[in-house]
């Protein structure tokens, strides 16, 4: 995963056996990505997309797959990260089973069955996550007039950290930064103050998934509550809070797609902060 343009394309004897997915991040990205798209193509290489219908980029690939997140009834882009993952989470199950059917391999993999029926679940998660509208105000409350907020993820959590601080940026205007679980110390954690800072205790959201990285994101949560920050854990698990804080923000569990719902309170929670501060969200700077 890169972001590149078209002269890291370079032409290859294997070019034929060589792709490219094209995900353009916004319509903004649109042009550039038709320019690397074309480029490919000169060069062999198989070309696919994940786009919105319209998309320039859909005319000069080999294959695509439209993502359809609908019309938006805002200007920030609040369905395409959800739709984009959805539909990857499709082609990665797609290019699986043709992997398990050259190896005449014909049952189900464990993988293949679990990331199926998250999938199907995907809405029911979507409808939960939608019931903390109540909280996402409180936290909202927490989060009006501070300086800095980071967001934490590690894993599948970790995109969900950073497109949730492009959200926090682009709708209420707060400076938001999505890291890994483990990076912040490098550099940021300078910038954590406790509540006697000039705006009061760092509000950092730390996404506490019930997976292989929960130890280390519990590691990094006691690290910057140790520094005095107001920390703010969203999870799928409430006991992998506890000690830390007292009402996390629970999200259903569901396998692969698990991070996936924490998309939802993130963009609720910068609309709140918007609300709170009179910033119109459909109005860009």
């Amino acid at each position: 995963v890169a972001e590149v343009d078209e002269n890291d394309i370079n032409s290859s004897s294997k070019a034929n056996e060589t792709g490219l997915l094209v995900i353009p991040e916004s319509d903004k990205d649109d042009g550039s990505m038709h320019q690397i798209a074309q480029e490919a193509a000169k060069k062999k290489v198989t070309v696919m997309n994940i786009v919105e219908v319209m998309s320039k980029t859909s005319g000069s690939v080999d294959i695509g797959v439209y993502s359809l997140p609908g019309q938006e009834n805002q200007v920030t882009s609040t369905k395409s990260f959800s739709t984009q993952v959805t539909v990857l989470a499709l082609v990665a199950l797609w290019f699986r089973q043709m992997r398990d059917k050259m190896r005449g391999e014909d049952t189900s993999s464990k993988e293949i069955t679990e990331l199926k029926e998250s999938l199907m679940r995907l809405p029911i998660s979507f409808g939960m996550a939608k019931k903390a509208r109540n909280q996402c105000k409180d936290i909202a409350r927490r989060l009006k007039g501070k300086e800095h907020c980071f967001i934490l993820g590690k894993g599948f959590a970790e995109p969900v950290a950073m497109e949730g601080a492009l959200k926090m940026k682009e709708i209420s205007k707060l400076h938001a930064e999505g890291y890994s679980g483990g990076a912040l110390k490098h550099g940021p954690f300078a910038l954590i103050e406790n509540d006697k800072g000039k705006f009061g205790a760092t509000p950092i959201i730390l996404l506490i998934l019930d997976d292989n990285h929960a130890r280390h994101m519990r590691t990094a949560a006691e690290e910057v509550k140790a520094r005095g920050a107001d920390l703010i854990i969203i999870t799928d698990n409430p006991s992998l809070a506890e000690g830390l804080d007292s009402n996390p923000l629970v999200i259903t569990s569901n396998g692969p797609m698990t991070a996936l719902g924490a998309i939802l309170p993130l963009q609720l929670i910068a609309y709140e902060v918007a609300m709170l501060s009179n910033i119109n969200p459909d109005i860009s700077r």
